[in-house]
């Protein structure tokens, strides 16, 4: 009897503790869904470009997530892109120490980036760099004369959607 009443007890027990034991699932940052060049891109704390700017622009620079759709790429290599934010906003990319390219057939997708945001003087001759790698002709080069204070983002990684 006391063997029945104790294979009885082992048996609701071993029972209950598998009930009990159900998969938790944690919350919180998710990696982005896509191709990924260079570091990996979690889904919190994405902000509007006009954000990211607006505290760029009060303290010069400022650690950023953003999204857009890329609406050009260096032809040369893909060692930067220019994205158009939500708000209709054009912003130069380059990537963290020249550590990674993007494919240069990229144009209309969507990205997600990951990295610094600064507002920056770009000079005339790294103007006229970027339009060269752009494709652009010489006569579109060489209206290239002043230098400009803008918006620039150096990305430690980037989604391509």
């Amino acid at each position: 009897m006391k063997r029945i009443l104790l294979l009885s007890f082992t048996a609701v027990f071993a029972i209950s503790c598998n009930s009990i034991s159900q998969k938790v699932e944690l919350k919180g940052p998710q990696l982005v869904k896509g191709t990924t060049y260079g570091d990996s891109v979690f889904d919190n704390n994405i902000q509007s470009l006009e954000a990211v700017k607006s505290v760029a622009e009060k303290s010069g620079a400022t650690e950023a997530k953003i999204t857009g759709v890329v609406t050009e790429v260096c032809q040369k290599k893909g060692c930067w892109l220019k994205v158009k934010s939500a708000e209709g906003e054009d912003l130069h990319v380059t990537f963290k120490n020249y550590a990674f390219f993007v494919p240069e057939d990229i144009a209309g997708k969507t990205v997600v980036l990951d990295g610094i945001a600064k507002i920056d003087t770009v000079s005339v001759e790294t103007q006229r760099h970027y339009a060269e790698d752009a494709g652009k002709s010489q006569e579109e080069i060489n209206k290239i004369t002043t230098s400009k204070v803008k918006l620039s983002f150096e990305a430690k990684g980037v989604v391509v959607m």
